[in-house]
């Protein structure tokens, strides 16, 4: 369990910072490149990445408890990536807002398969 520990904590700082760079518009147009037209769907975007940048934090804080959530946080970096590459595909992000994120969750997504709890 405890090798489970450090990638779901570098998610958990991931999302967090994730969080920080969605909290105003200026601040997610200089990360993203895009100008922001609704504050408010940004700021729930910020609500989602901060609460479960927490779960994240929590779990990798005690993962002999909760090291049997690793396969749902499997699925929700696939699940970015499979909306990542869908938005990339239709053309709405660009090779900069993509290709970061992408081999992030990937590289997380197998890191923690790896480290997941087997019984």
């Amino acid at each position: 369990m405890e090798k489970l520990r450090t990638p779901v904590m570098i998610y958990a700082i991931y999302l967090i910072l994730l969080g920080l760079s969605t909290l105003t518009p200026s601040l997610a147009q200089s990360v993203f490149g895009y100008d922001i037209k609704d504050p408010g769907v940004l700021l729930v975007l910020s609500n989602v990445f901060f609460g479960f940048g927490v779960v994240a934090w929590s779990i990798s804080s005690n993962t002999e408890r909760y090291g049997g959530l690793a396969p749902a946080i499997m699925v929700a970096l696939i699940i970015g990536i499979v909306f990542l590459a869908w938005g990339w595909a239709r053309h709405l992000y660009t090779a900069r807002n993509v290709l970061v994120p992408l081999v992030i969750n990937a590289v997380l997504a197998i890191w923690i398969w790896s480290a997941r709890p087997t019984s």
